[in-house]
């Protein structure tokens, strides 16, 4: 007696590779044959199944408790090291994080590793872009003169406020 095998999920040719998807705690067995357009590649590392049956997958990030997902960095490691190991780790220890910087430094906002400016600086600086803008109005060069003639008003504002 011949052995049945089930139809391709695609066409209605015998199967002779199955697939089967978990996901969400289910499972789902997909048949294919072997000349389908929807064959996987059988290279595990050219194409995941889930992708050459079209099926897209839904695989949720876990929040706060465990290794971040992109890195496997855990808040220990952060209490060790008090470096966060990548921009998902925010995320995924957010929780924590937010009380401990807030803790830590004025706001929870990254503000940067440089010092800002000096006034002295900011005074060179408008300076040195008015000079700037008079040379690129002299050369006709508008599209540069539009963006120096901004800086110089944001670093005018900046004066208007301190002197306030």
């Amino acid at each position: 007696m011949s052995e049945r095998r089930p139809n391709c999920t695609h066409c209605s040719k015998p199967c002779t590779v199955f697939v089967t998807l978990v996901a969400g705690g289910k499972a789902d067995t997909y048949g294919l044959c072997p000349t389908c357009p929807q064959m996987p590649q059988l290279a595990p590392e050219t194409t995941l199944p889930s992708i050459s049956l079209g099926i897209k997958l839904y695989v949720p990030t876990p929040v706060s408790r465990g290794r971040c997902p992109s890195c496997g960095f855990r808040w220990e490691d952060f209490e060790r090291t008090q470096r966060i190991g990548c921009p998902t780790c925010y995320e995924t220890h957010q929780m924590h994080l937010n009380p401990t910087l807030a803790r830590i430094q004025p706001g929870i906002q990254h503000s940067g590793r440089r010092p800002q400016p000096t006034l002295e600086e900011k005074r060179a600086q408008l300076a040195q872009f008015k000079t700037q803008l008079k040379s690129a109005v002299a050369s006709e060069d508008f599209e540069s003169a539009a963006g120096l003639r901004d800086q110089i008003a944001r670093l005018e504002s900046e004066f208007a406020a301190v002197k306030s």
